[in-house]
């Protein structure tokens, strides 16, 4: 499950942001701002860590503070979150958290210095995309953050990487692990709760 984008996504939580231009309008600056404090946020927690289980625990308050991980994990199961359980739900969504914190944590491991570039913001009522891309990796690869404020809150919802979502590409996945373990929603947590445990 470990691809080039899982890579760029986890050198995207470690960059310090160097924002490109000022923004226009104050509520773009906000945006701008919410992305620099997660970066910076995770560049200082994550790198004092220095086991794969310390990353980890360092980016899963990271998680929960910047990313709607409840929305995030209904998305990924699909149709099959009406077919979860209220149980099964609530620990999906517990174990997905985890699992996110365990595999982008190991991944920062590689992290080399690189940094973001927000290169502009599009706001859509209360949701809004900020583009960035990565300095200095290869190809400077395109990350938009997609955040939304409709909780009064700025959560990200998704991060795209060279076009492609990260919520999706798990959604796929997992998909397939729960279509091949006879439709159970609790295979794919018993799957996960492994994955965790040997990350």
């Amino acid at each position: 499950m470990l691809t080039r984008r899982n890579f760029m996504a986890a050198a995207a939580f470690a960059a310090a942001v160097s924002v490109s231009a000022p923004s226009a309008f104050a509520d773009q600056a906000e945006l701008e701002a919410f992305i620099q404090s997660l970066s910076q946020k995770a560049i200082t927690e994550l790198g004092s860590a220095t086991t794969d289980k310390d990353r980890a625990a360092k980016l899963l308050p990271i998680l929960q503070q910047f990313f709607d991980m409840p929305k995030l994990a209904k998305h990924t199961l699909g149709l099959y979150w009406k077919r979860a359980t209220p149980e099964e739900q609530t620990a999906y969504v517990d174990i997905f958290t985890q699992y996110m914190s365990a595999v982008y944590g190991k991944r920062f491991a590689e992290y080399s210095g690189q940094s973001l570039a927000i290169q502009k913001v599009r706001e859509e009522g209360d949701a809004a995309t900020v583009f960035t891309i990565v300095k200095g990796a290869e190809g400077e690869p395109r990350v938009d953050w997609d955040v939304s404020t409709a909780s009064g809150n700025k959560m990200i919802t998704d991060v795209r990487v060279e076009g492609l979502s990260l919520a999706e590409t798990h959604r796929q996945e997992f998909s397939s692990v729960i279509s091949s373990n006879g439709g159970k929603v609790s295979a794919l947590i018993d799957i996960l709760k492994k994955k965790v445990g040997s990350l």
